[in-house]
């Protein structure tokens, strides 16, 4: 496949990530961005902010503009250009040559859980088992609420961000990390729901993590290989969440 259309394929990929991420309520109007970086190359393909930028859940392929990995704009219509927080992709895509996109937002959830120092905890099991296993591995808190606007603010997040595939800002948002568009999208809504229910079972009362045998079988699943239901791809190559996604767009239109 040729540089010119694996650009075209990305650029659809990151404008539906951000149409999905915005319709699920992931975050609101132009308040964050997704990024993919093209393989082999040093090129990133990113949700462009300015004057004619677009909200994530009406995002098309013209929102989406090219960048290298020293944050210097290549290709963007007018109007249009780098967010302030680019910095923030290029240090995960710096420290992590297997990370080939990232996506920050602002979800609600997130925010009001880490300003009230609220951390996440395992709920549940079968209800989600993928956002289960997201705490299982790890989730990290950034300290600090700034925009991350440079290359010094980029290094220090991903002190805490590390190999992990999510992180929570505080009192600011997340970012999440994935091997593809789909997966970084995955990430994301994960964690949304997971932050969505903790925020619930905290309003409710004290929340209880489920019976840690109940964790170590799903670790153990996990670790076999065997557990049914294991979300794999489809034989159009698209994972099963991914196009549940689009037709929920579809369905409404967008």
């Amino acid at each position: 496949m040729s540089e010119v259309q694996t650009i075209k394929e990305l650029k659809e990929k990151v404008a539906l990530s951000c149409r999905m991420i915005g319709n699920r309520g992931v975050t609101r109007g132009s308040f964050g961005h997704v990024s993919a970086r093209i393989p082999g190359t040093d090129k990133i393909l990113i949700k462009a902010k300015g004057p004619d930028e677009e909200a994530l859940e009406f995002a098309t392929e013209r929102d989406v503009i090219l960048i290298d990995i020293q944050g210097k704009t290549l290709e963007a219509p007018q109007g249009l250009e780098a967010p302030q927080e680019t910095d923030m992709h290029l240090a995960v895509f710096r420290a992590r040559p297997e990370v080939m996109s990232v996506i920050h937002s602002h979800p609600d959830w997130v925010v009001a859980l880490t300003a009230c120092e609220k951390p996440l905890l395992p709920i549940y099991a079968a209800y989600n088992p993928p956002g289960m296993r997201l705490l299982l591995e790890g989730i990290p808190v950034y300290p600090r609420s700034v925009t991350v606007v440079n290359e010094e603010l980029g290094k220090d997040f991903m002190r805490y961000m590390r190999d992990k595939n999510v992180c929570l800002l505080r009192g600011h948002g997340m970012t999440t990390a994935g091997r593809t568009v789909e997966e970084a999208t995955s990430v994301s809504l994960n964690a949304f729901e997971l932050a969505r229910l903790n925020y619930m079972a905290y309003s409710i009362g004290n929340p209880k993590p489920v019976p840690e045998e109940d964790l170590r079988e799903y670790q153990s699943r996990w670790e076999r290989g065997t557990r049914r239901g294991n979300r794999q791809e489809s034989s159009t190559g698209e994972p099963s969440d991914w196009r549940y996604n689009k037709k929920l767009l579809e369905k409404a239109g967008l």
